[in-house]
């Protein structure tokens, strides 16, 4: 007879999201405790298993974030305790309530990338609970709508997102096997790693994996000395030990393309600038860690590589994202060969790439898809970047919908290529590192948001 499939799952959420009762709606018995509180009911972690739809289940429920009664220091070394407690591969369960997303789940997100490192929203699908809180409209209305913070952590999941009403048992069967099949696909395989950065000390790293045959459950937390003996992988990923996954992003364009404008559009008009020296900015925010590294403005095509190199310097260890900037109204010839030049400078390129075209605004009545029709030429550059584009109009400094959309996109950008750097980018380290010693920069210097 064949042994049941397992799947081992941890419930994370911030304190009266549903978490609790989540959990025991999908083992069909009440373990955990959950009732109406003003305070957190969960203080330590919790394991049940059950067998649920011929799959032996195993759920593990930990504090809630923010927790009334326990410091975050505490929830954030439960949570690790409950990962080291299993054996064989797990998955997330990221629990929201609907109509409740407030700037407390927002701030937990990047606290969550702290405990369980930069991937660990590869292996998290999203609940919503409370679907009653949607009244007449669907959930699909719902996901549409949503185009703030949430959307890009819902991005950040490959949109592995359901919903159900903790109170209606015909709600939970309609969604409870897809949730267990998205939890079942996306678990952290015995050969996987995810890093555990210690809120505490900053410099202490634990690796957690699956122990091997005979061994005690306790070494599956490998120390830096050990970690050091294995073999390192030969990727192209980001090596820096982050407790937040940083995209760095490179801004070029010619002089006068509105590429500076650009960026102090993404920067919005409550940034404070810390260095007027410095071509590095910082937008950090729920769900947002972007370096933004401005460059010297391009007059022709001769100038493409010495602007690459300069701002190049200040992407140590690694480039994720190129975005180029073309104003509306003034694309010429010029125009396609520094676009190309740039490609010669930074070969295999495209798949990082991003255009963004300022002077939106100049448009008047024409949409942007109907102003790169009339462009063969300019039709056809997009195509070969698979149509990533965005345009931006730099007087609405307001508009935060076509901000929040330019994030997006760059997101995007990162999470398709696996956070890998633009490989060019390494031959010319050598060089950058010198010029920004030359030139004495300090990268953490710029616009902090």
């Amino acid at each position: 007879m064949e042994a049941p499939q397992k799947l081992q799952v941890i419930l994370l959420g911030a304190t009266g999201s549903g978490k609790s009762a989540s959990g025991n709606i999908i083992l069909n018995k009440k373990v955990f405790k959950s009732y109406a509180s003003t305070q957190s009911v969960t203080l330590s972690y919790q394991t049940a298993s059950a067998t649920v739809n011929g799959m032996e289940v195993t759920v593990v429920d930990t504090p809630g974030w923010h927790c009334t009664k326990i410091s975050e220091d505490e929830v954030a070394s439960q949570i690790k305790t409950a990962i080291l407690s299993l054996n064989g591969p797990y998955a997330f369960l990221l629990v929201f309530p609907i109509g409740s997303f407030t700037a407390k789940e927002m701030l937990m997100i990047p606290k969550l990338h702290k405990v369980l490192g930069e991937q660990f929203m590869n292996h998290t699908s999203i609940l919503f609970t409370h679907s009653d809180n949607l009244e007449s409209k669907s959930f699909k209305q719902f996901l549409e709508e949503e185009t703030g913070p949430l959307r890009s952590i819902i991005l950040s999941c490959g949109n592995r997102v359901f919903t159900w009403n903790n109170k209606d048992s015909s709600s939970v069967k309609k969604s409870l096997n897809k949730v267990l099949q998205a939890l079942k696909v996306t678990q952290i395989k015995s050969d996987d790693e995810m890093d555990c950065a210690n809120i505490n000390n900053q410099d202490e790293k634990m690796r957690i994996r699956k122990p091997e045959q005979g061994q005690h459950p306790s070494d599956k937390v490998t120390g830096p000395s050990n970690a050091q003996k294995k073999r390192p992988k030969k990727d192209n990923t980001d090596p820096q030990d982050k407790t937040t996954q940083q995209v760095r992003v490179v801004v070029l364009g010619k002089t006068g393309s509105g590429k500076t404008s650009t960026i102090q559009t993404l920067l919005g008009k409550d940034a404070k600038t810390k260095s007027s020296k410095s071509p590095v900015y910082t937008i950090s925010r729920p769900g947002v860690n972007l370096m933004l590294i401005d460059s010297p403005g391009i007059k022709d095509e001769t100038e493409v590589n010495d602007s690459i190199s300069q701002s190049l310097s200040h992407a140590t260890p690694g480039l994720h994202v190129i975005m180029i900037v073309i104003k509306v109204g003034e694309i010429t010839a010029e125009t396609f060969k520094m676009i190309d030049h740039i490609h010669t400078c930074l070969d295999k390129s495209r798949a990082h790439t991003l255009i963004v075209f300022s002077g939106k605004d100049d448009l008047e009545d024409k949409d942007i898809e109907g102003f790169i029709k009339e462009n063969t030429e300019l039709d056809g550059l997009l195509k070969m970047y698979d149509k990533r584009y965005h345009a931006l109009n730099n007087k609405d400094i307001e508009d935060q919908t076509q901000v929040n959309q330019l994030l997006e996109k760059i997101s995007d950008i990162y999470h398709k290529n696996k956070g890998q750097f633009i490989k060019e980018h390494g031959k010319r380290q050598e060089k950058a590192e010198k010029l920004q010693k030359s030139e004495n920069q300090d990268n953490s210097e710029g616009i902090w948001i």
